[in-house]
């Protein structure tokens, strides 16, 4: 009767890969016909960004067997499109960075307390466990930006919208500085609205 049992869960579990399996080969499908479709190298770029972190969240889930759930993998599939195929939004909407890092860090969160929650800690640890994870997200974000931008000056930090007199024009609303730590602390409210519907709503954390 046992051996039935464990026999069920292993084929449960399996099942459970198979349809995030399917999920992600299926976007990455779309994404790889939107790129047949415009055929420009920055779209090419956008496309095996968005392939490869979903991928890699895949391979993170299967290999560390952390069980993440369906939620967890449509918040990934959402910050894949909306922070790399959209990208060319950011110089087209001022606040669109905004919103990004207000609300991406709230996904992560719930990311981050899925993996929490399988330590012996109390929630209230966890919790804090889970905030400081995402604050450290957002802080290793930001470095990655800043070098990306020393070496290949794909303008991440600051604020621009490009100039509709010329493609290649670009004018700044928001200096790096100013730009860096709006984005720290939007982030960081993300994280602490996370945190606080967690510790008033929820009674534990999965």
């Amino acid at each position: 009767m046992k051996k039935g049992k464990i026999q069920k869960d292993i084929e449960a579990i399996y099942r459970r890969y198979k349809n995030k399996r399917r999920v992600v080969l299926a976007i990455s499908i779309i994404i790889l016909g939107l790129l047949y479709t415009f055929k420009n190298t920055s779209f090419l770029i956008r496309s095996l960004s968005a392939i490869g972190l979903m991928i890699f969240f895949y391979t993170f889930d299967h290999f560390f067997d952390v069980d993440f759930k369906e939620r967890h993998y449509f918040f990934i599939i959402l910050i894949a499109i909306s922070s790399f195929l959209f990208s060319p939004l950011y110089y087209l909407y001022a606040n669109y960075d905004k919103i990004q890092h207000l609300i991406l860090p709230i996904m992560f969160a719930s990311i981050a307390s899925h993996m929490v929650s399988k330590l012996k800690l109390k929630r209230k640890w966890k919790l804090t466990f889970v905030f400081f994870i995402v604050i450290g997200i957002i802080g290793l974000h930001e470095i990655g930006e800043y070098l990306l931008d020393v070496f290949f000056d794909l303008k991440l930090q600051g604020v621009f919208l490009r100039d509709l007199q010329g493609l290649q024009k670009y004018d700044i609303l928001l200096d790096r500085i100013d730009d860096t730590m709006i984005d720290m602390a939007l982030g960081t409210l993300g994280a602490g609205l996370y945190t606080i519907y967690c510790l008033v709503f929820k009674k534990k954390i999965n």
